[in-house]
């Protein structure tokens, strides 16, 4: 999505699915997240949300692990009932290492997460959980795992 439309935006799959895609604004700080979480996902519509995408790549920041406890925080006020999974794509390095502590905070709350270095790995992985019933198999962070394996 880099070079492309400015984000926060919605995508509508192919396989029906309605994924917010998060990070194309230049963001340095967990309220700029704040700030595009509440653009694009205004109160009384997170039922509709199928995924999120986080794309950090071209930002300088990195959530901390009490950053990532505060954006887990707003998403499980927001989504209320559940959040739906998330991937996080990010640079290799200490960005990937932030992604993943972002993601491992979210699975031990329950959600399904995962941190990629490519958008197509996040999208492989997203239309997965997507198309899984919450009950099924998850494969969790397994394709995420293949990413962390080249860091």
């Amino acid at each position: 999505m880099r070079g492309g439309a400015p984000l926060p935006r919605d995508v509508r799959t192919h396989w029906g699915a309605r994924v917010v895609v998060l990070g194309g604004n230049k963001l340095a700080s967990v309220n700029d997240w704040i700030a595009d979480v509440d653009r694009a996902i205004p109160a009384g519509e997170a039922a509709s949300v199928g995924a999120l995408l986080l794309d950090l790549r071209d930002h300088a920041f990195a959530p901390t692990a009490d950053e990532a406890g505060v954006l887990l925080d707003l998403l499980r006020a927001r989504f209320r009932v559940g959040v739906p999974p998330v991937a996080v794509v990010a640079r290799s390095g200490g960005q990937f290492g932030g992604a993943r502590v972002l993601c491992t905070l979210a699975e031990m709350s329950g959600c399904r997460a995962s941190a990629f270095l490519t958008e197509a790995e996040a999208w492989l992985w997203l239309r997965a959980q997507l198309k899984e019933p919450a009950g099924g198999p998850q494969p969790g962070g397994g394709e995420g795992e293949q990413a962390r394996a080249r860091v």
